[in-house]
């Protein structure tokens, strides 16, 4: 079966992975086909969402792929890391998410944090969280967002930072935070950092965000227990945030009045384009499970996939997956260019957003499909439809929701204020 790397090698670029690189995401694949596959029930927590037995299941996958390197594939070799090329991230996050996309979530939110801290040149804050993540133990960060009060309002560029509601104060040489986030992945679990969207006074708009790094074990910082799902049960973590006077030094922002907000726009951006590569991935999960099923599967002596209805159907989820991914490769090229302005900016901001909605749209009506091809069986907790299904509603909903990404695709043509 073709797979999302034969098609990023054969047609979508290939002059910028070296056969290195790709022995690095095939190395990724067949662990994933070798360590995640099998045991995708048991990182849900079985039938019962057990605990015990998804966390078990989850450390010894963790565990396993940071040992193959993936949580230092791309860091530099001065900091422990393997220095490989990042454009072959999306692919490998692609294939942990054809496992589990809450896992590749997981490790996912490591280097969206870390970006952040590069993107700013704030290499004397990021360099040793880099170490940290290059030492051969399993890891998380956090990136705080989302408010209990506003939602998605704080990612509304329009608004300027004004729903903001976590506050940072100034006092001497030290930052006192104060608010509440909600839904961050990695809450109550992150060991590296909780990256938190602040303001010094939401009069101020834009010249009040602040970006200020929070080390997990600082004072003042507290958590709710994890928030129950539909999907993504125990491999991404999501709870309230708490921050009662949290002191962090002065240095911990990471950019000046007025500077933290466009790089605010750029972390918003990159999580929407990344996202599509999760999506991807468990769109061609899918797409295997149900070809491999309506092989076997007949209907009046022959076998379902060779029924011109469902062939047509499952030519319509290849039709798909093809165009989320050849949505996404453009606009990553885009990016790449630099001729389009920063990723955060109206522009590509539209594009990035137009990205996540196509691909997370896809993704939906692929395992829908998939169940529909399947009947009972698709429905059935055995065969995993189910389970991918549940899963990723959640991409569709993170970072503004569907409509708020459609009015940022409309401000990349033209500008609008509330």
């Amino acid at each position: 079966m073709v797979t999302v790397l034969d098609l990023r090698k054969k047609y979508l670029g290939a002059p910028a992975c070296s056969d290195e690189d790709l022995d690095l995401v095939r190395a990724v694949r067949d662990f994933v086909d070798r360590e995640i596959m099998p045991h995708r029930k048991d990182l849900d927590g079985g039938w019962h969402h057990d605990e015990k037995l998804a966390m078990d299941t989850i450390g010894r996958v963790h565990q396993g792929l940071v040992d193959i390197g993936v949580q230092r594939m791309f860091w530099p070799a001065a900091v422990g890391g393997l220095g490989a090329n990042r454009v072959i991230e999306p692919l490998v996050m692609c294939e942990i998410a054809r496992g589990d996309c809450g896992l590749a979530t997981h490790l996912g939110i490591v280097p969206w944090t870390m970006s952040a801290f590069l993107s700013t040149g704030r290499w004397d804050l990021g360099e040793p969280l880099i170490r940290k993540l290059c030492d051969g133990s399993p890891h998380a960060s956090c990136m705080a967002l989302t408010e209990p009060g506003g939602g998605a309002n704080a990612e509304d560029p329009t608004q300027h930072g004004r729903p903001i509601r976590t506050i940072a104060r100034l006092e001497g040489d030290e930052w006192v935070i104060n608010g509440h986030k909600i839904w961050p992945s990695s809450g109550g679990v992150s060991d590296i950092s909780y990256l938190t969207l602040c303001t010094t006074d939401p009069e101020q708009g834009d010249d009040g965000i602040a970006l200020i790094h929070v080390p997990p074990d600082a004072e003042g910082l507290s958590f709710s227990k994890p928030i129950e799902k539909m999907g993504m049960c125990w491999t991404d973590i999501n709870a309230e945030i708490f921050y009662d006077d949290v002191r962090v030094p002065k240095e911990n922002r990471l950019s000046a009045p007025g500077e933290d907000a466009p790089h605010f726009h750029d972390i918003v951006a990159r999580g929407r384009l990344g996202t599509c590569m999760w999506a991807v991935g468990v769109a061609h999960a899918c797409f295997e499970i149900v070809v491999d099923y309506t092989k076997e599967r007949e209907i009046a002596g022959r076998p379902v996939r060779s029924r011109s209805l469902h062939a047509s159907i499952i030519g319509e989820m290849a039709q798909r997956i093809d165009g989320a991914l050849a949505f996404y490769q453009r606009v990553s090229e885009m990016q790449a260019s630099n001729q389009f302005g920063r990723i955060g900016e109206p522009f590509m901001l539209s594009k990035c957003s137009a990205a996540q909605n196509y691909a997370c749209d896809m993704v939906i009506w692929v395992a829908n499909k998939a169940m529909e091809l399947m009947g009972s069986y698709g429905y059935a907790y055995g065969y995993e439809i189910e389970k991918y299904l549940r899963d990723v509603k959640i991409l569709q909903l993170w970072l503004g929701g569907p409509q708020r990404r459609s009015l940022d695709t409309a401000l990349g043509y033209y500008s609008f204020e509330w």
